[in-house]
């Protein structure tokens, strides 16, 4: 559920104090005074105030507190949202927003590189806008009100993508995605790929938040590759990429052969295109580009083994386990990644490779399919995601006195 307009200085009436807005529910977690959570403290219980008031003021959470004749400040207006369980709202930390034109379009279920052939086709085609609007509002509709966007794939699909999460409220960070090999950057140079680069050459407000990203590392140059990330440690922003998503990548990259090869060469590939010989985890710890500064995104194909090396190394995963099972991908090895430490979060993908955009639907697939216990779902979806988009500091993934009064509804499949 999206947070309750902030209201106008004309209900105010003649009082100093913005009019205070009274929420009630059968009860709402919190996550107030809560770190991301890692390994271990996945599974803590969370703290749940049954009965529970949220007290806002101007659209910021005044106070969380249990329901009596008194919780309520004199005057208030009071709404009662019935037997419901409120967390904060959800942050899909990743997502394609400009390609929702093309939902129900590509080939679902025939492996990666089926899907990709059936995307491609399909990218000469104008975005538009009435479906980026469409499906920011339904994320804003479900509770998600946070995001990290992946751009770069269409010309102007950036702006468009950013106008729509505006309009419908939501707090965005943009991935601005290199696909494709080339040479390395001149000093002073920022690496925005081409598709992005003059308009954030334009906007510094809308550049503030934006960093370039890498697409994957069998699709973007290695020297690219280190551009961005560099760039991205040195802005403070974080660097994204999709890694270990797929059997064809794994094939690629360690023999060089394999369905994508066919579908790559030529067309991504440079005539003098090698294969480096290793597994994608391996490769990307060679490029330098895991840290704690680095959301990697899918890892369907990692091994117990490499799902350590990646905790260690203090980068983030994002998991989309519904996109990763319509394509025929498998599933992350979920169990190894909530044990290891790593610091987890969840996202859609695209409506190229999902139903819809609402990331509880993500974490009720991993509570139904992988019995996953409801306790790390919430905070996958919320204050870990917040995390990795490195949007704490905005309030996001709390609802504690000063954040934004954000919430969801929890489904009935993560209460407990």
């Amino acid at each position: 559920m999206a947070p309750l307009a902030p209201l106008t200085p004309e209900s105010y009436s003649d009082k100093p104090e913005p009019q205070a807005l009274a929420i009630r529910a059968k009860s709402i977690v919190t996550l107030a005074g809560e770190d991301p959570a890692r390994g271990a403290r996945l599974f803590a219980p969370l703290k749940k105030i049954d009965n529970a008031v949220l007290i806002v003021r101007d659209g910021m959470v005044d106070e969380v507190r249990p329901w009596s004749a008194s919780a309520a400040p004199a005057g208030a207006l009071v709404r009662d949202l019935g037997a419901v369980c409120l967390a904060p709202a959800c942050v899909n930390a990743h997502t394609h927003l400009e390609l929702s034109h093309l939902a129900e379009r590509t080939r679902w279920g025939k492996g990666f590189t089926a899907w990709l052939q059936s995307l491609i086709s399909l990218l000469r085609e104008a975005p538009d806008p009435q479906a980026a609007e469409n499906a920011c509002a339904h994320m804003a509709g479900t509770g998600t009100l946070y995001a990290g966007n992946i751009t770069g794939s269409l010309p102007g699909g950036m702006l468009l993508a950013d106008a729509a999460c505006r309009e419908a409220g939501l707090a965005v960070n943009h991935f601005c995605e290199w696909f494709g090999f080339g040479a390395p950057f001149a000093d002073g140079v920022r690496p925005w790929p081409p598709r992005c680069r003059e308009a954030l050459e334009e906007d510094p407000f809308l550049a503030a938040r934006c960093a370039p990203g890498g697409h994957g590392l069998y699709s973007t140059g290695p020297d690219i590759l280190r551009a961005a990330k560099q760039d991205c440690a040195r802005m403070g922003r974080i660097f994204s990429f999709h890694l270990a998503e797929s059997p064809d990548e794994t094939q690629l990259l360690t023999t060089g052969d394999g369905p994508l090869r066919q579908c790559y060469e030529q067309v991504v590939l440079p005539p003098d295109w090698q294969a480096p010989g290793l597994r994608p985890l391996a490769y990307a710890v060679k490029l330098g580009l895991l840290d704690a500064g680095t959301l990697a995104v899918h890892g369907t194909q990692l091994d117990a083994q490499e799902v350590e090396v990646l905790a260690a190394s203090g980068a983030a995963l994002c998991m989309c386990p519904r996109s990763n099972r319509n394509l025929g991908l498998g599933v992350p090895p979920v169990r190894d990644l909530l044990e290891s430490g790593c610091l987890l979060c969840l996202g859609t993908d695209g409506l190229t490779s999902n139903r819809d955009l609402d990331v509880r639907q993500e974490a009720v697939w991993l509570r139904e399919n992988l019995d996953v216990p409801p306790e790390a779902l919430v905070r996958l979806m919320t204050i870990n995601g917040a995390e990795a988009l490195n949007m704490l500091q905005s309030g996001a993934g709390r609802l504690e006195p000063g954040s934004p009064a954000d919430f969801c509804v929890l489904p009935e499949a993560l209460t407990y």
